[in-house]
């Protein structure tokens, strides 16, 4: 294969979800009704449900339940794996290459994500975006609300 195919190749692995990073906007549902799928999923699995201590999120053998009806009217009811970790629900709205993950995260408790993720600031209303890539670590934002 030519050389400039090998470099497109590369540099759209290096650069993970930075792409889609600034795509997503705060929710837009609101009301009483708005985060009720939300709640339900903590209450069913807790705010800690990862097993693992590695740091990572979404891989190295987590398990993951599904969420559907977040507060955003974009998503309808699409369903998305998610899991909570530490007083923070994620949930994998774009799945990526590999091991290349990214999505929103409801962290309205606490001021601190897992030291692995390469990037992550708010959008609103204790929601973030959220980016984890395993091999191209960028320089991404890393800001809380």
């Amino acid at each position: 294969m030519k050389a400039g195919f090998w470099l497109i190749a590369i540099a759209l692995l290096m650069t993970g979800c930075v792409g889609s990073w600034d795509d997503e906007s705060a929710p837009d549902l609101q009301g009483t009704g708005a985060m009720k799928s939300v709640s339900a999923f903590v209450k069913s699995n807790g705010w800690n449900m990862s097993t693992n201590n590695s740091g990572t999120i979404f891989w190295d053998g987590d398990k993951t339940a599904l969420i559907k009806d977040l507060p955003w009217t974009k998503y309808g009811k699409q369903q998305f794996g998610a899991l909570t970790k530490d007083g923070i629900l994620f949930v994998l709205t774009r799945p990526g290459w590999h091991h290349d993950v990214a999505g929103v995260a409801y962290n309205p408790n606490t001021n601190r994500f897992p030291p692995r993720l390469d990037g992550f600031k708010p959008i609103g209303q204790h929601w973030y975006v959220w980016c984890e890539l395993e091999f191209a670590h960028t320089n991404l934002d890393r800001i809380y609300e």
